[in-house]
């Protein structure tokens, strides 16, 4: 836990936020272009900073045509930058979470998943707010065109590891 204090109170002092802590629960909260909040926490049983955001919320005509992006994006974490999307059924919340260990973490590390991470929570939550029609003939789009449209690469995807 302190090591997820010190990654706060740096990240705090290098946006202008010097008492930027977590509360009593373990949890921080920021808010990113008013559209996105993310969550962060440290789980001291797993040694693991937590990443997490309700990107937007469906309409429940969208999931039919939505739900399979949201699982392409996931498979291999191609649209999500390592992150995992996912959608609560009670309230059609879309979620995208992501951890890693924070043990030995430096600050230009955890500056780089928060980035990234922001980044892929801002793509997903104007691609669901835009609506399906205009956000689907960009995904869809043939690699290379002008109107092709991706996520942002983000820095989390290289935590995967390598493949033999």
């Amino acid at each position: 836990m302190e090591q997820f204090q010190n990654l706060l109170k740096e990240l705090g002092a290098s946006v202008g936020l010097p008492d930027l802590k977590p509360s009593d629960d373990g949890l921080c909260s920021l808010r990113f272009d008013d559209r996105v909040t993310i969550d962060l926490e440290c789980n001291d049983e797993t040694g693991a900073i937590i990443f997490s955001s309700i990107v937007a919320t469906l309409l429940p005509y969208q999931t039919e045509k939505l739900y399979p992006d949201l699982l392409e994006a996931n498979l291999l974490w191609a649209g999500t930058g390592g992150a995992t999307l996912g959608v609560d059924p009670a309230t059609l919340s879309v979620f995208m979470c992501y951890q890693e260990k924070i043990i030995g973490m430096e600050f230009l590390r955890f500056q780089e998943l928060l980035k990234g991470f922001s980044d892929v929570a801002l793509f997903w939550n104007k691609r669901i707010q835009e609506g399906e029609d205009s956000a689907s003939s960009q995904i869809t789009a043939e690699p290379g065109s002008p109107t092709e449209v991706t996520p942002p690469a983000a820095p989390v995807a290289g935590s995967v590891g390598t493949y033999a």
